[in-house]
């Protein structure tokens, strides 16, 4: 089964790898690192002007690191997951090559993880890649020179980040695809989706502000998961081959 699900994985992600808006993504993501470093080294100046010595300065720096490499893998997956999945199902619907990939073997639960897993794997692995990048780099550019030592995030923001994150966007992603499948106007999603995007970022802030040293933003991050993985499972009943090709056809 998985053989034949990576198939389509492995399909989808190279015509993700030729858009320009996937390289176009990557260049705000950077920018938006500059950004993140340009705010640690605020704080770091103005901890050390209130006088404060280097090992003072460590318990101020490390919750923001924490809010850091959280917010930012949650913000880059979801990020990728609205350029890949614009991208793909829009050119297979125009293309009309849905139909096709409906009379082969694969059920359709196997086309729907496969479409999915196609978006969430280099989501995933990107949001992963660049918060930890970023970890590295203000530490070695911002933070070593001014007091010497690595500022790891705390326990509960890396938690966070390595299960609750993904889990929340693989969830993301199974709905998002679920709907693009069975709609016409896939546009209509995509803003759907950056609402549901700013919904969660929104609900969620408050925890990491309040304590990204605490447990609460796993706990709380783990229930958005759940319910994510409630309303996808609720969905799926919707998710029919009638509909994909109705869908295709308008």
């Amino acid at each position: 089964m998985m053989k034949q699900i990576m198939v389509i994985v492995k399909k989808d992600l190279r015509e993700t790898l030729r858009t320009r808006a996937f390289y176009f993504s990557i260049a705000i993501v950077l920018f938006f690192m500059v950004m993140l470093g340009g705010v640690v080294r605020v704080q770091i100046n103005a901890s050390i002007e209130r006088g404060l010595t280097p090992a003072e300065v460590i318990p101020v720096i490390q919750p923001l690191m924490g809010t850091i490499v959280f917010t930012l893998s949650l913000l880059v997956m979801m990020l990728f997951c609205l350029y890949i999945s614009a991208y793909t199902l829009t050119m297979e619907k125009i293309k009309h090559s849905l139909e096709s990939l409906l009379c082969t073997p694969l059920s359709l639960r196997q086309i729907w993880l496969g479409k999915s897993l196609a978006v969430f794997l280099p989501s995933a692995i990107l949001g992963l890649l660049f918060a930890f990048a970023a970890i590295a780099g203000i530490n070695q550019l911002f933070i070593a020179p001014q007091i010497g030592q690595f500022v790891p995030p705390g326990a509960a923001p890396l938690v966070a980040t390595l299960v609750a994150a993904p889990l929340i966007i693989f969830f993301l992603v199974t709905l998002l695809i679920a709907l693009q499948l069975i709609i016409t106007n896939i546009r209509w999603i995509n803003i759907a989706f950056m609402g549901l995007i700013f919904g969660v970022g929104f609900g969620i802030s408050p925890f990491v502000r309040l304590g990204s040293a605490s447990w609460n933003i796993v706990f709380i991050s783990l229930a958005v998961a759940a319910i994510l993985a409630l309303v996808t499972m609720c969905l799926s009943r919707l998710v029919t081959k009638e509909k994909i090709v109705l869908s295709s056809k308008g």
